[in-house]
């Protein structure tokens, strides 16, 4: 799950108003809700080291973007995410003409907030392809998509210019795609492998690789999927403890999973981008048990800090009811508990300027402790 770049719409006002760097802090807090759950004891946590915390830092009802970037970075945050499209970008053959043209827009805004940026390209999108409409249907294994996608590559370096980036994603959740197709798996490898290879030319020093889901690396397709990084140095997942139905696993499961990703990639570098648990009663879950799985995230991340060097939390506020809506047409689903899933994962209310719940100081505790 990804698509998020509407949260950041109202960037391009504040950008032209000049507002970005300056917009007052506007913040409620439910201390009284707070008080309610206290997080199990913190014992033997592991300092901050070279760990890297990023968060989707969206704003609430208000669309208070510095405020949203303050609660970040008090947070410990040290990175946002960013995800593009191919086919929103290059709208003909060699012609790169976004619009909007996020790239530019959080070069200019990140970057004036002290913060980074991770970067996925969307080619694959969870459900959906993103290649420009003139490749559409042609195989990965095309030659041309990947010399389209090296022009692609070169027009992003040239919008980054002043923005620190955390990582790139070739791909986002390309297991929803590809499923339990081995030659879909081949081909997407097949362009994958050397696109990778041309990006790290020019970022030389980043984490380069492709997302999969969590439930990807042990499911069906758990061999032909772990191949996907035989030539890479790190791997990238998104994690959502959820059942079948849509309900939350208990909190504490993160410690297992944790482990088996662990055992599975022994000698890789893990990132962890994105990874979130939401709060509504229509999920099985709560308040209560989602500063629960913020208490255990970080023991689980504390007992593999060695090999997880970034961990990406999803989101920082609720979304609204239209967001969620545009969310379900785009991934094809129309289900109750699927929609208050995605509403409810913020660790801080919409409506107004948000209110935090109880994992916001579950979160603020964890990130203390470790020296964030």
């Amino acid at each position: 799950m990804q698509k998020s770049n509407w949260l950041i719409l109202p960037l391009i006002l504040l950008i032209l108003v000049g507002l970005a760097c300056n917009g007052s802090r506007e913040i409620n807090s439910t201390s009284e809700l707070n008080s309610k759950v206290s997080s199990p004891a913190l014992i033997n946590v592991s300092p901050k080291g070279q760990r890297i915390l990023e968060l989707d830092a969206n704003a609430p009802e208000n669309e208070n973007y510095d405020s949203a970037m303050d609660l970040a970075r008090e947070l410990g945050a040290e990175s946002i995410r960013l995800s593009v499209y191919w086919d929103d970008i290059e709208i003909k053959p060699g012609v790169y003409n976004p619009d909007p043209n996020w790239l530019a827009i959080a070069n200019q805004y990140y970057s004036s907030q002290g913060l980074a940026i991770s970067l996925t390209i969307s080619v694959l999108d969870t459900t959906e392809v993103r290649l420009p409409d003139d490749l559409d249907g042609k195989s990965f294994s095309d030659p041309e998509i990947l010399i389209r996608f090296k022009g692609l590559l070169g027009y992003i370096k040239t919008q980054l210019v002043d923005v620190d980036l955390t990582y790139l994603a070739i791909g986002n959740e390309i297991d929803g795609v590809l499923g339990n197709d081995p030659a879909a798996w081949k081909e997407y490898r097949d362009f994958f492998e050397p696109a990778a290879e041309s990006a790290r030319e020019l970022w030389p020093d980043l984490p380069i690789s492709t997302k999969v889901t969590y439930d990807g690396f042990t499911g069906s397709m758990m061999e032909t999927s772990r191949d996907m990084y035989r030539n890479s140095d790190v791997v990238m997942t998104t994690y959502y403890p959820l059942n079948g139905d849509n309900t939350v696993k208990d909190p504490d499961v993160i410690l297992k999973d944790f482990q088996i990703l662990a055992d599975l990639f022994p000698k890789k570098e893990i990132l962890m981008t994105e990874i979130g648990y939401p709060t509504s009663a229509e999920n099985n879950s709560s308040p209560e048990k989602q500063a629960k799985f913020i208490h255990y995230m970080f023991q689980a991340w504390d007992e593999h800090s060695d090999q997880i060097t970034v961990l990406s939390y999803s989101w920082l506020s609720d979304l609204p009811e239209s967001s969620v809506r545009e969310l379900e047409s785009y991934y094809g689903l129309n289900d109750q508990r699927f929609g208050e899933f995605l509403r409810t994962l913020g660790i801080r209310t919409y409506p107004g300027a948000g209110e935090d719940k109880i994992g916001f100081g579950t979160f603020l505790t964890e990130t203390n402790a470790r020296g964030w």
